[in-house]
């Protein structure tokens, strides 16, 4: 097999029905079908040669294990970094955060920070101030804007609200420290070091 599939749930809900049934006869039946959309999709998967192409045939929850499967396989194709970045991207922003920090972290750490860079735009300043707006009050994220006026659009939005009202933080940094700059998405977008953030000195605004 090309790729390994070791460790992924591969089929949930509402795809397939995940409970069992009290008739004999159901149950077996389900396990038939069940046991046929996997064969399909090892099948879908296992036709694309390209990694990345392969793990978007795949259920959103089994993407971060299936890169971790295939690591090498990533590399090799140059599309490690890539694929770190399209994942993080859909769930995150420095309006937003999704996923887990840790897996976030780890995978960030994992990347080669030259190739990273060059998949978004060249930082435009040696050193800067840089938000980020957090509903939890989580203050160590990854992503961060240029942006204070569209930090503080989205406190005001958030503070109309009577739970949930959102914090603004703010963190000093060096050009050294981003790993990779996006403005794709109108946000002036600056994803951070991990080993920064850990140690940074963020503050509230």
């Amino acid at each position: 097999m090309r790729w390994n599939l070791a460790d992924l749930d591969l089929l949930y809900p509402p795809d397939i029905f995940t409970g069992t049934f009290e008739s004999e006869k159901m149950q077996v039946r389900h396990e038939e079908l069940k046991a046929k959309k996997i064969k399909e999709l090892k099948e879908a998967v296992e036709a694309e040669s390209d990694p990345l192409a392969a793990m978007l045939k795949l259920h959103k929850r089994d993407h971060i294990q299936f890169l971790r499967n295939n690591t090498q396989a990533f590399r090799e194709s140059d599309m490690y970094e890539q694929a770190v970045l399209k994942l993080y991207s859909r769930t995150n922003s420095p309006f937003l955060s999704g996923g887990n920090p840790a897996d976030w972290q780890d995978l960030f750490s994992s990347c080669d920070k030259k190739r990273l860079s060059t998949l978004g735009d060249r930082f435009p300043l040696e050193s800067a101030t840089v938000y980020r707006i957090s509903i939890t009050g989580v203050a160590k994220g990854l992503s961060w804007t240029l942006s204070r006026k569209k930090a503080q659009k989205f406190e005001e939005r958030w503070n109309e609200f009577e739970e949930g009202r959102g914090k603004v933080f703010a963190v000093d940094i060096q050009r050294s420290h981003v790993l990779v700059y996006l403005t794709h998405r109108k946000e002036e977008e600056v994803i951070l070091d991990p080993l920064f953030i850990e140690s940074a000195n963020i503050r509230e605004v």
